[in-house]
């Protein structure tokens, strides 16, 4: 191994690997024990760590496979060719199954060749988040060897947006086809951004993606620093391509995997929003069932017989501690009268909302909640996927409306100690108070 390639494995260590992230990915929970960083997705985890060597390997093993038999969750857990042997022979004893060794390799960005001039009829361009182009991007990726991380992991994780994104999709078309995809996002608080995946050996997408890195990824941009290097993992036939682009090997990677009994949940605790045919569907019933529209919300929802409506006006920042008290009897009682596969929709017009199953968040070890009733200066829902029961924050009107029996026997009285009197019932005025209500 060259200095270049011995600089760029070492970076990798010491940055990368026990990586802990700074914002968790959308539903997950990221948790230390002791050399081990474990991300739980809900769906599945993984394990990750720098170089393990111990005499309680087999221990260390089990307590994992305990810990994610208790959640249902399959395991993923990485092993590099330059990690003590010991590892990979615990987690084999174990009855962990491996996988297909793949080439882990990096580059520094600054060193990968400028973008040449392609081909007449083929160019390289970011992907549109259409729903056809999404699905034609799963179908061609779905086809491509296990490489880092699959796409629909990195949409998962909430970074999946056409602008402002720490995430990038690369498309490489002749005559308008798809030829071949490239996937990557940025590592926050480190040097590196991560190349996902490639569908075919293609150097136009590796050098494309070098020059967006160097243009998109500046401080005063994004938080973390600028990204310096690049790092993948790559099955044999994709090698090649990544050297002829200025990447060297840096060692070899197998992913391990265990499954405990039982079927695991095939969703995420909760889900990002933006373009989803469910967002848009959820959106429409919203406001048939309840005839708003943005154009209308300012004078509120047609509010239903099992609601009521308390005054916020008192609310005047997002940090007001009495807005975090409203949001945690809000939250309690969205928990307690949620049945079970209730899906939770957090809704505001025009922006990217989310989903999330409220026994599956803002417990002890789960992912924190996700929704919030009220806004200083936006309209927000949060709705059941049934509308039978939700809240609206009519930030206009300074109120926020409770509606559905199950909710309102939680919250009702909480909140009308906390707030005072309610302004409206069942959409009707209550007592001598002044309202924009009917």
């Amino acid at each position: 191994m060259n200095g270049a390639a011995e600089a760029l494995l070492s970076a990798y260590d010491n940055q990368l690997r026990a990586w802990v992230p700074q914002d968790p990915p959308w539903g997950a929970v990221v948790e230390q024990d002791g050399p081990l960083v474990r991300i739980h997705y809900g769906t599945h985890g993984t394990v990750d760590h720098a170089n393990l060597i111990s005499d309680d390997l087999a221990v260390l093993v089990r307590r994992q496979q305990e810990i994610f038999a208790a959640r249902c969750e399959p395991i993923e857990w990485k092993v590099y060719s330059h990690d003590s042997p010991l590892c990979a022979e615990s987690l084999r004893d174990a009855g962990f199954v491996t996988g297909q060794e793949r080439t882990l390799l990096a580059a520094d960005i600054a060193d990968i060749p400028s973008s040449e001039t392609l081909r007449p009829g083929m160019r390289v361009r970011p992907a549109l988040y259409s729903e056809r182009n999404r699905e034609r991007l799963r179908r061609k990726v779905a086809a491509a060897p296990e490489q880092r991380r699959p796409l629909t992991e990195l949409e998962a994780d909430g970074t999946g947006r056409p602008t402002g994104s720490e995430m990038q999709i690369f498309v490489l078309e002749y005559d308008g086809r798809m030829l071949d995809v490239l996937w990557l996002e940025r590592v926050a608080g480190t040097d590196f951004a991560a190349i996902g995946g490639i569908t075919g050996p293609r150097p136009e997408l590796l050098r494309a993606s070098a020059a967006w890195a160097e243009w998109r990824h500046t401080p005063n941009v994004f938080r973390s620093r600028t990204p310096r290097h690049f790092v993948a993992e790559a099955p044999g036939a994709l090698v090649p391509a990544y050297l002829e682009a200025g990447f060297h090997e840096i060692s070899r990677v197998n992913t391990y995997r265990w499954a405990p009994a039982g079927e695991p949940a095939q969703d995420r605790p909760a889900k990002q929003l933006l373009g989803d045919p469910e967002h848009y569907e959820i959106w429409k019933r919203f406001e048939t069932r309840f005839e708003v529209t943005y154009e209308t919300a300012d004078r509120g929802i047609a509010e239903p017989p099992a609601s009521a409506v308390w005054h916020l006006e008192a609310v005047d920042r997002p940090d007001d501690p009495l807005l975090a008290e409203v949001e945690t009897i809000v939250a309690r009682g969205l928990r307690a009268s949620a049945r079970p596969g209730d899906r939770l929709y957090r809704l505001k017009w025009y922006i990217s909302g989310s989903r999330t199953y409220p026994t599956r968040v803002g417990g002890p070890g789960q992912h924190r909640w996700m929704g919030y009733a009220y806004l200083i200066d936006e309209h927000v829902i949060q709705v059941t996927e049934d509308l039978r029961m939700g809240t609206f924050g009519n930030w206009r009107e300074a109120s926020l409306c409770v509606f559905g029996e199950e909710l309102l026997a939680h919250v009702d009285d909480d909140l009308t100690g906390l707030l005072g009197t309610v302004l409206r019932r069942g959409g009707r005025p209550v007592g001598n108070v002044w309202s924009f209500g009917p």
